[in-house]
């Protein structure tokens, strides 16, 4: 019988699983990097595909067995009283690692298998396309905040280690990969071990861990009148990662938008203690963004104050992360309302989506339209397609009275509608409600935004990736004391996500996954094998 013992890999929310005398899964999420164009290995000096894509996935499919809902984690052998062979080498060409048989041959034409179910920290939603693979040589430290140097845009700085075989996980969160490598310590599996169900999820804190974990490093400014902060209690991140500002062992920094407002929105009522201001701290420099795997906005009640959208630009091309909130549409349109100084980028502004000032007051809560085809084409969206089904899988749609199939959205705000002419960007959500049907509730774009098409033709080297979301965190509620302990276990007194919060989950995890270009087919093959 296999047993479990855990590690965590987490430069980029990676988690580790030794199934003892078994093999070494590696599930990796929050992978910022670059994609390149379609085909390109995910490995080596050049730019990848993505590691965490898969085709089948996307459209659906799941990838794990039957007995996937139950189980976190199960190993399968050749089956009760076959017999086995194997070889000495793994697959593409993989010296098997030491201390595993690879390429064993069941009879009948049967496979091992491993397969489980892959969690968010809190162990309450699965998550989609994460990478899980059996790595081919001892695992490497992975770059923290936005690659640079030889990394640099380059999807093959999050996958060193490479993969003997790999797979990820389909919309239900679980995964299978055959023709798994076998322990010398079990050299025939015969049985479904399973481990228990939700073993199998991102850790939430790094506290007692080990010399190789690693967690994403989150900027979040915060603003007063959204509280993404409390998005990432609710996913289980622990109060323990919240520190205030860069610096400390915690991997959740706040910082203090509207601080030095005036013209534009306000702080949070009750600020984290000594939290530096978000503009004279975070957004003031690329230098100072540049640590941070993900960068997130949270909303001041209007416009941002002192935004600074040329380093945020900068920060994006060189491939940072980041996600808006409501009035922050002022970074990526330039502000409407308040006069300030500051622009949009030119390559950014009506190329992205057609700005209008806020507009709001209808009735909560107005339904939304998940997008299913990509911008300006009957072409299917994948990752649409994929959250649609998510979200009906984890009961977001069609509840709180709105149109069956529909996701209810509290405290909707209107700020934009991008349409065929705005080719960067691709929709996710619209809104149904009368009077604003077809309003772009939540669009992303990947950047830089001019970059040239690859020399094959193909899709241009993105780096980073943005997203504009005009859904509040549990609609907006208002923080009774300062993040973290200020956060509530759920909108309204209740405990986990909401229906809203699940759709920013799911985003947040596609955020910060290696760039594929929206019009490309995400890669079946997950993490590629080494050659």
């Amino acid at each position: 019988m296999c047993t479990a013992r855990r590690h965590f890999h987490m430069a980029r929310w990676s988690h580790v699983v030794t199934l003892l005398g078994c093999v070494s899964i590696v599930g990796l999420g929050f992978a910022p990097g670059c994609g390149g164009s379609k085909g390109d290995s995910g490995f080596g000096a050049g730019s990848g595909s993505g590691g965490s894509s898969n085709g089948s996935s996307g459209t659906g499919s799941s990838n794990g067995s039957s007995g996937a809902s139950s189980s976190g984690c199960g190993i399968t052998g050749c089956g009760d009283g076959a017999t086995s062979s194997s070889s000495s080498g793994g697959d593409g060409g993989v010296a098997c690692p030491t201390g595993l048989k690879c390429g064993v041959a069941c009879s009948g034409g049967g496979t091992t298998t491993i397969s489980g179910k892959i969690y968010d920290p809190a162990k309450l939603n699965p998550l989609y396309d994460i990478a899980v693979y059996v790595p081919a040589v001892p695992l490497v430290a992975l770059p923290k905040g936005v690659p640079t140097g030889a990394d640099a845009c380059n999807c093959g700085a999050l996958f060193k280690s490479g993969a003997v075989v790999s797979a990820v996980t389909g919309v239900d969160g679980s995964f299978k990969i055959t023709n798994a490598p076998v322990g010398s310590q079990v050299p025939l599996v015969f049985q479904d071990n399973a481990q228990p169900d939700k073993s199998l999820a991102f850790p939430g804190t790094l506290a007692g861990a080990g010399p190789n974990d690693n967690m994403p490093d989150i900027a979040v400014s915060t603003g007063g009148a959204d509280t993404l902060e409390c998005l990432m209690t609710r996913m289980g991140i622990p109060g323990s990662e919240y520190v205030a500002g860069a610096g400390g062992t915690g991997h959740v920094h706040v910082f203090s938008g509207g601080s030095n407002g005036g013209q534009g929105g306000s702080p949070e009522a009750n600020p984290m203690p000594g939290a530096p201001g978000s503009n004279t701290a975070l957004w003031d420099s690329q230098a100072h963004l540049m640590p941070y795997d993900i960068l997130l906005l949270s909303c001041e009640g209007a416009e941002t104050s002192n935004a600074n959208p040329p380093v945020l630009e900068q920060y994006l091309n060189a491939g940072g992360r980041a996600f808006g909130s409501h009035y922050h549409y002022a970074w990526f349109g330039g502000p409407i309302t308040t006069g300030q100084g500051y622009a949009a980028p030119a390559d950014w502004g009506t190329n992205l989506a057609s700005w209008q000032p806020d507009q709001s007051g209808l009735a909560d809560p107005s339904g939304g339209i998940i997008v299913q085809t990509l911008n300006g084409s009957t072409q299917p969206f994948v990752k649409g397609v994929a959250l649609y089904q998510w979200l009906g899988l984890n009961n977001a749609l069609g509840v709180g009275g709105v149109a069956p199939h529909e996701l209810p959205i509290y405290s909707p705000r209107f700020d934009d509608r991008v349409g065929p002419a705005n080719k960067p960007s691709q929709p996710w959500i619209t809104s149904d409600a009368t009077g604003n049907a077809g309003v772009t509730m939540y669009f992303s774009f990947d950047t830089p935004v001019n970059a040239p098409a690859a020399p094959d033709g193909g899709s241009p080297n993105y780096c980073g990736r943005a997203v504009f979301s005009d859904l509040h965190v549990g609609g907006a509620e208002p923080d009774t004391s300062p993040p973290p302990t200020g956060c509530a276990a759920g909108p309204a007194g209740t405990v986990g996500l909401s229906p809203q919060e699940k759709a920013l989950e799911f985003m947040i995890f596609d955020l910060s996954s290696c760039v594929i270009p929206d019009n490309v087919p995400p890669s079946d093959a997950g993490v590629p094998i080494f050659q």
